[in-house]
């Protein structure tokens, strides 16, 4: 057992614990999400730096030299003592240039940071509540063109954030953001090879910017995206993909519905996203392949990918890790289990 203090209380940490799992077996609210170092949102500061050194990766060198970490990352051995993190270090002020629907259920918003913001389109940034809440959502501009950050909101059933932003967060409020993050993204070098991407949901959005990105880069290879749905109507970028496809010989655009496609529109295709995808592709060698959505997406199509000839260096993912909607402890009802994703 390692003994580690927060706030002046001492707690004791199992073999092989990380700090995040300390605090949360002894019932201290802790923001985080994805539990696998990916958003950030867990992020603390270390008094014993050279304790928590391996659990400083994608954190910015600025913010290692004072003592940030991933406390999902941070198993440690000695006796430690963490703090929360400075939130002015952290997060900054973005004013809401725009909001706008694209269907019933996916709101876009566009952001416009008080601070310069380096980013590459397909990253995601964290978004904080008043509340405390944090949740983090994909880009889907692009910054050689864009002066606003670009995200698409999908409404979660008992979602804390999602209902917030789609139902009170207005035009000209000022929200907290940190980031950006992730390495899902498009790189120039590769713009000779061919590219498959997948989406599910509101994974669309980082795919989106990624193909900006690529258009813009002069990508010579071909590109395939699918982006599946339940119902055809929850297709919420449909207009404009089809414009871009018809822009661009190499852009090739393929609406799926899983459950409720229209077979008089010959334009959807009425299955999983995935599954036509690699029906369409048996050798992905030498593609690249972008993966962005649901977790359970994202985990069998990478497979696939890979079954399929494509390098695992080569497949491009970003899971939409959900997150459990907790209920205070003092609430008689059972836990809610709807879920927002780090994005969503």
């Amino acid at each position: 057992m390692t003994a580690l203090t927060y706030k002046g209380m001492q707690y004791e940490s199992g073999a092989g614990e990380s700090v995040l799992d300390t605090l949360l077996r002894n019932k201290i609210d802790i923001p985080y999400s994805c539990k696998a170092g990916a958003c950030n949102i867990c992020m603390m500061v270390g008094d014993e730096k050279e304790l928590i050194s391996h659990a400083t990766h994608g954190i910015k060198n600025t913010l290692v030299e004072q003592g940030h970490f991933l406390a999902c990352q941070c198993v440690v051995t000695d006796p430690i003592t963490v703090h929360e993190a400075e939130d002015v270090s952290v997060f900054c002020q973005a004013i809401v240039n725009d909001k706008d629907f694209l269907s019933d259920k996916v709101c876009r918003l566009r952001l416009h940071p008080a601070i310069g913001l380096y980013y590459r389109a397909g990253q995601y940034i964290n978004i904080r509540m008043p509340n405390g809440q944090i949740r983090s959502y994909s880009l889907a501009s692009l910054p050689t063109e864009d002066d606003y950050l670009e995200l698409h909101i999908k409404r979660m059933d008992g979602g804390l954030m999602s209902n917030w932003l789609l139902d009170e967060v207005q035009q000209g409020d000022t929200l907290e953001i940190q980031g950006a993050y992730g390495d899902c993204y498009y790189l120039s070098e590769d713009q000779d090879c061919d590219i498959v991407m997948i989406g599910t949901g509101t994974g669309l959005a980082p795919l989106v910017g990624i193909l900006r990105d690529a258009i813009t880069s002069g990508h010579k290879g071909q590109i395939k995206l699918y982006h599946g749905e339940r119902e055809a109507s929850g297709l919420y970028f449909d207009t404009e993909l089809k414009a871009l496809s018809a822009a661009h010989s190499n852009i090739h655009y393929f609406p799926c519905a899983s459950e409720d496609a229209d077979n008089s529109e010959q334009a959807i295709h009425s299955g999983r996203a995935a599954d036509y995808a690699f029906a369409s592709n048996k050798n992905l060698a030498g593609n690249l392949v972008y993966l962005c959505g649901s977790p359970q997406m994202v985990k069998s199509a990478r497979k696939m990918a890979y079954l399929a000839g494509a390098s695992m260096k080569q497949i491009y993912s970003d899971p939409f890790v959900t997150k459990d909607i907790r209920q205070t402890s003092d609430q008689k009802s059972p836990i809610d289990k709807s879920v927002e994703r780090r994005h969503n």
